[in-house]
């Protein structure tokens, strides 16, 4: 039961640390891009703060899943 409980801190930290990472990501993009770039008519951070970001962070997800992530047996074993 142990192993179980330290991989479940484990996992927890790696996702708080991850929507952290998000966090920050888009409030970087959001404030420190001038607002007067523009790409293809839309503002720089709009475009980085809610179509690239997201993205990249599904991406990040789906591989922290794959790789940080272990599959547990959660039924008691006798």
């Amino acid at each position: 039961m142990n192993s179980i409980v330290s991989i479940a801190r484990r996992e927890a930290l790696l996702s708080v640390l991850l929507a952290l990472l998000y966090l920050a990501a888009w409030a970087a993009c959001a404030w420190l891009v001038p607002p007067a770039l523009t790409l293809a008519g839309w503002p720089l951070w709009f475009l980085l703060s809610c179509l690239f970001n997201p993205l990249l962070f599904i991406v990040l997800c789906a591989l922290m899943v794959r790789w940080c992530f272990r599959a547990i047996n959660l039924e008691a074993t006798s």
